[in-house]
């Protein structure tokens, strides 16, 4: 298949400077009609029956590390984003859409279709009502270092046969979107306003919908299941599940039992409980691609986490009943915590809050990230070695990079240096065998200053030095067929070759007990405190497995 959208993502690369231009974008879907208030007419569910649209208001903005592509007329959204750096994209675009749950009472013009791309929601949720509208847009700013493209939606009708969940109205609230890009940046900004030029307050829901399948291939985007979802909270609180697989209805969970695709058993909804970070995004596993959303999030504290599971990977979009059933990730960000729940605007006030998108390469995990980075710490006990993970978002700035430990009488800085830009990631080691740390607790400090020696970036990690475990049951440990290995995001899975009993015990290298775990099955998955080496004794029938595993 060959679509116009494939030459937009071509591997041509500008200069550093911001350029701007118009496209035509062409995209297909299962034949249907509308009527004039855009429910569902007439609709063909014969998986050849498809057809092809056109948009012809599309824009591009690119500079030599990023292109984004702009559909104005179709939802005021970001249907691309491109990392020239890897050739990937970021974003997921369905190959063919699917008109579904028509006529079910679900969604507001009781239909829905997927297309993909980042989009704003308004002012209703569950995809809102302006998802397929035509968006105004104008060009605010055109220079070679910065472009600034508008899209904005006056909310002035209803549709009157909404599902009454769907219950604001006609609000006549404003959004407005700006979308800019920099030059010497790959990280961009998608600011939102939401204006109330009325004398009175209004109700309404504003959620930010990402449709995230980073380093994807750009003709075939999506999400492996060893992809992650890397929320800073501990808990999610469950919605809708088929099944409530996902857990009672606003009854409280694990963000762990979660955090990867390959755990999501069906589709669902769930929400982060009390978030208070400034980022959310997801990794690509397979090659540690990532897309994050950073944002001060004052007005955003909602997070809402939803996937097809982890059944529909690479489905076929040119079978209708598919439904758009497909292998990204959607996480959204909203000024209200959960779908269904109201947020107020004053009379004549205005809300505005910037939400800024960048990809990560060669970042595990994440410890902190901001506009100016994202970075990550590892510490390996059996090396006595500290691993930073490093991405700056600014190819034009050169910057510090200090790291110390202290802890046990001891405040050492061990590594100071200069760094500049790298698109694809910086990862650097560093032995502190030559300090002879002593067994016991520390924690190490990472410090990105830059050309002011102003700190742009900054984290600690507590980690465990000693010695290792001296169980007196470990000479005799009995060889068992148990498979260990790291998921990511500090978190070890363990798959046993039959169902059965099974006693596991997680210990620090200096012989701390960690955690324990009895527990019949074939699989378990353990969350850590932190990255770093581990001892995992499991016990088995009267035999006994002891193995090392790094965790990051």
């Amino acid at each position: 298949m060959t679509l116009a959208l494939s030459v937009l993502l071509s591997v041509d690369i500008v200069s550093a400077q911001v350029q701007l231009r118009d496209t035509t974008i062409e995209w297909q879907h299962h034949e249907f009609e509308l009527n004039n208030d855009y429910s569902m007419g007439t609709y063909s569910q014969a998986d050849s029956d498809v057809e092809k649209v056109s948009f012809a208001k599309a824009k591009v903005i690119e500079n030599d590390l990023i292109k984004l592509t702009l559909l104005p007329e179709y939802g005021g959204r970001v249907l691309s984003f491109f990392y020239k750096p890897t050739q990937h994209e970021y974003l997921y675009q369905s190959e063919c859409g699917s008109a579904y749950n028509i006529g079910n009472g679900i969604f507001y013009y009781d239909w829905l279709m997927v297309y993909g791309g980042i989009f704003p929601t308004f002012p209703e949720p569950e995809h809102g009502k302006t998802w397929l509208l035509d968006w105004d847009y104008s060009v605010i700013k055109n220079t070679p270092d910065t472009v600034t493209v508008r899209m904005q939606y006056t909310d002035d009708w209803s549709f009157s046969k909404a599902p009454s969940n769907y219950n604001n109205g006609t609000t006549n609230l404003t959004c407005q979107v700006d979308v800019s890009v920099y030059k010497y940046s790959s990280i961009w900004d998608f600011d939102v306003s939401i204006i109330n030029g009325q004398g009175n307050k209004v109700d309404y829901e504003y959620w930010t919908c990402t449709t995230l399948a980073p380093g994807s291939d750009a003709n075939n985007t999506g999400t492996p299941v060893n992809s992650e979802i890397v929320i800073p909270s501990e808990k999610y609180f469950a919605g809708w599940s088929p099944r409530a697989w996902i857990g009672r209805v606003n009854s409280t969970y694990d963000m762990s039992d979660i955090n990867l695709l390959s755990e999501w058993e069906d589709m669902g909804i769930a929400y982060a409980d009390d978030f208070q970070g400034k980022y959310w995004g997801v990794i690509n596993h397979e090659n540690q691609e990532g897309v994050f959303r950073v944002s001060e999030n004052i007005e955003t504290k909602g997070v809402k986490l939803w996937t097809w599971g982890r059944n529909n990977v690479d489905n076929d979009m040119f079978d209708f009943s598919n439904g758009g059933a497909d292998n990204y990730i959607e996480l959204w960000g909203g000024v209200s915590e959960s779908f269904f729940t109201d947020a107020t605007i004053g009379a004549n006030e205005n809300k505005n809050w910037k939400e800024s998108y960048c990809p990560t390469v060669n970042l595990s995990a994440i410890c902190n990230m901001n506009n100016y980075g994202g970075v990550n710490l590892i510490w390996d006990n059996e090396k006595s070695q500290v691993t930073y993970e490093l991405n700056t978002f600014h190819s034009n700035e050169a910057y510090t990079v200090k790291l110390r430990i202290d802890g046990n009488g001891r405040d050492e800085e061990f590594a100071n240096e200069s760094i500049d830009f790298e698109a694809l990631g910086r990862i650097k080691n560093f032995s502190l065998e030559g300090l002879n740390l002593s067994s016991g607790t520390y924690t190490i400090h990472f410090d990105l200053l830059d050309k002011n020696n102003k700190v742009a970036l900054a984290t600690s990690k507590s980690i465990e030095t000693g010695s290792v475990s001296s169980r007196d049951d470990l000479a005799s440990a009995k060889p068992l067929d148990i498979e260990l290995r790291a998921l990511g995001n500090r978190k070890m899975y363990a798959q046993f070759p039959e169902t059965g009993k099974h006693d596991v015990e997680v210990y620090s290298l200096d012989g701390k007990l960690l955690s324990s775990h009895e527990f019949t099955g074939s699989s378990l998955a353990i969350q850590l405190p932190c990255s770093g080496l581990y001892f995992i004794a499991i016990e088995e029938s009267n035999k006994l497995f002891m193995q090392k595993i790094f965790v990051y």
